[in-house]
Parts: structure tokens; C-alpha cells; sequence
């Protein structure tokens, strides 16, 4: 396996930062079609000895997902992406099915230990402001049978170049974990139906991102998911919460709900390889909170508690 971060802001000092808490591949968000824009990346990264490897979040996917006019170029969009990832040699695009394009929350400024800030969901709380940067719903409302059939167009359309890119597909769950959500439908919410979607498009490319943190909220077993989807997880997501789907909040790793070294212990019997990052983390004091669950601080934490349980796993003597 590989230690990852999206590092955010994408500075220098965060980048420095990464690499001497020991980082080794760097996650990035959308960063347009501009055939220049990797190479530059790139190149940023490796000069602190880590890989740019992974592109997640803000893709233009919205439209094929709720089957609007549009989603052929967009389509289009995706499969250059693709190229243009296989050209700085990067391994995985993670994408999602949420019909609101991100992850929903209803706070961002829930205190954690020592006054830290995370990000919080409460269902009776809908239809206030989502704090996060999702661009939110079409005005559309998809119900799951077309959700499912959209994602199989999306794989069929898609898996062909990303199988010539040599870059795999990995797709993040709905977060929160809910079958709806202020009226819409949401298709990817536990073991079950990561399942479907690989047995919707059977190809070593087509795989999953497994973030514990968006499933467990739903009572979704992860330690057993992990250890059956293994072979399919193309990229990981490890972090803590604490709660239900309907009632819960993010935590510091070290501080929530899951049993975090059980749930290392089952990536490193499983023989997972890819790259794995801690996800969202709460914000420090100092920081300014503008993005919640990705300031820097509380990921250096993260990483070195993720670091401890890769020795308690015997990750390194692998």
C-alpha cells in the first residue's frame, strides 16, 4: 500500500509538509483538460520525492449521472482526463454517483477534542446550507433504476480508454450513506451494491474507492467489506466518525466509532497495494476552517497515527 494526501492548499509548504511526515503519493482535485496542467503538477510533486497519483473530486460527471443534455461531452471530458493522466504516468481517477456531485453536511464547525473543528450531518437539518462545496442538485430528480442504468452507460462508455490509459476507475460511495435524500435517490451505499457495480461492468479497471468513514454511519460491516472487496479496492479512504446515517460526526482518527487497527489488520491481510489517504480530518487551531475536512493540520495527524498502525500490521515487512 502507499501513503497518500490530498494536499490542500496546494502550496509548497503543504507539499514539504507531506513529504517529511511521510507521504508518498499525492492526491489532487480536478485539475481541467489543459494537457499542461499535469506536467505541472507533476513536476511540483516530484520535486519533494513523492508521485502524483490520484485525481479525485469536482469531475464533470453531473450530467451523465442524472442523464442530461450534455453528458456526452462530458463523457468526452472524462475519457481526455483519462489520456491526459496516462501521460504523467498516474494510476487512478476516483469518481462518485452522488446525484448532488459531493459529499453533504449540515455543520462544519462541531467541536472535537481540544476545541478542533469537524464537520457534522444531521438529517433534521435539511435544506439549511450545506457547508461543504458541492455544487448541490440539478433541477432534476433521478430515481435509482436510472442511476444505475446511467452508471452502466458511464462504464461502458468510459472502461475501454481508462483500460488503454492503464488508469483505474475507483468509485467513492454516497456520503452520507443514505437510500434518499431530500427526495432524490442514492444507489451507492454499502457492500452490497459496490458489488453490483463491479458485477455491472466485470474488467480489472472497473474498481471501487472504500472510504469506511461515508458506509459505517449506515451499519455497513467495513471490516468484512474490506476483506471481500479487496481485490477491487483501487484506492482507500481511512477515516473515523461517530454516529448514525441519519445523526453523525466526523471525528479525529483516533477518536470515533470504528476499530481502526482491526480495520488496518484487514487491509494488510487482504494484500491491498494501492494508495490509501486519511480522508477529511478536523481542523487545528490556527486554521481557517474555509475548507472543512481538508485543512492540513489534522492530516499530519492522521498520518502519523495511520504510520503506527501500518507497523502494528506489519505493513512495512511487506
Amino acid at each position: 500500500m502507499k501513503l497518500a494526501m490530498l494536499v490542500n492548499p496546494f502550496t509548497e509548504r503543504n507539499l514539504q509538509l507531506a513529504a517529511q511526515v511521510g507521504v508518498e503519493e499525492v492526491v489532487v482535485p480536478f485539475p481541467g483538460l489543459d494537457p499542461n496542467a499535469l506536467p505541472k503538477l507533476a513536476r511540483r510533486v516530484e520535486a519533494f520525492g513523492m508521485r502524483l497519483s490520484v485525481i479525485e473530486r469536482k469531475l464533470p460527471h453531473l450530467k451523465i449521472v442524472h442523464n442530461l443534455e450534455g453528458q456526452d461531452a462530458q463523457i468526452e471530458d472524462i475519457k481526455t482526463l483519462l489520456r491526459n493522466m496516462a501521460e504523467v504516468g498516474m494510476k487512478v481517477l476516483c469518481y462518485n454517483w452522488m446525484p448532488d456531485e459531493d459529499w453533504q453536511r449540515t455543520s462544519k464547525d462541531i467541536p472535537e477534542r481540544g476545541g478542533a473543528k469537524v464537520t457534522a450531518f444531521d438529517l433534521s437539518q435539511i435544506g439549511k446550507e450545506n457547508p461543504t462545496d458541492a455544487d448541490g442538485l440539478p433541477p432534476t430528480r433521478t430515481p435509482a433504476d436510472l442511476l444505475w442504468d446511467n452508471l452502466k452507460r458511464f462504464l461502458d462508455e468510459v472502461l475501454p480508454t481508462a483500460e488503454e490509459c492503464k488508469v483505474r476507475l475507483a468509485l467513492h460511495p454516497d456520503d452520507p450513506p443514505l437510500a434518499n435524500l431530500g427526495g432524490q435517490d442514492r444507489i451507492i451505499t454499502s457492500n452490497e451494491a459496490f458489488q453490483k457495480v463491479l458485477d455491472l461492468a466485470p474488467n480489472p479497471y472497473n474498481g471501487i474507492c472504500y472510504c469506511q468513514g461515508a458506509l459505517a454511519p449506515a451499519g455497513v460491516d467495513v471490516e468484512a467489506g474490506i476483506r471481500k472487496l479487496a481485490p477491487h479496492i483501487h484506492y482507500a479512504h481511512f477515516r473515523n466518525v461517530s454516529g448514525t446515517a441519519g445523526s453523525f460526526r466526523e471525528t479525529f482518527h483516533d477518536n470515533g466509532d470504528l476499530d481502526m487497527p482491526a480495520l488496518m489488520r484487514a487491509y494488510k491481510e487482504s494484500g491491498f497495494d494501492g494508495p490509501m489517504r486519511p480522508d477529511h480530518a478536523p481542523s487545528l487551531a490556527g486554521e481557517p476552517n474555509d475548507t472543512p475536512g481538508y485543512e492540513t493540520l489534522g492530516k499530519l495527524h492522521a498520518i502519523g497515527y495511520m504510520k503506527g498502525l501500518y507497523d502494528q500490521a506489519g505493513f512495512f515487512a511487506s
